[in-house]
């Protein structure tokens, strides 16, 4: 419930962000044959996400270290596990 009205409440932020994991999901798609475009569109769409959350958690004003932490360990591990898996 709380996800629908953050939506409901920015809009255009989470659209943005739709925009952001459907392009990378159509550009890994598009590239399944070439390894090294797929690392590259990962690694940007990783740094993508990353600076998205950054300006979200900015705009509500709780933008503190622990959650940039917090995110920074989560794409790190998201990258592991994507390049044991599929590389």
């Amino acid at each position: 419930m709380n996800l629908i009205r953050a939506i409901r409440q920015k809009p255009l932020e989470y659209f943005i962000l739709l925009l952001i994991f459907s392009i990378a999901a159509f550009l890994f798609i598009f590239y399944r044959s070439d390894h090294f475009i797929q690392r590259r569109i990962i690694y940007g769409s990783s740094a993508t996400y990353f600076l998205w959350s950054l300006y979200h958690h900015y705009r509500q004003g709780d933008l503190h270290l622990s959650i940039i932490i917090e995110y920074l360990l989560f794409i790190v591990l998201a990258l592991i596990v994507t390049a044991a898996t599929l590389f």
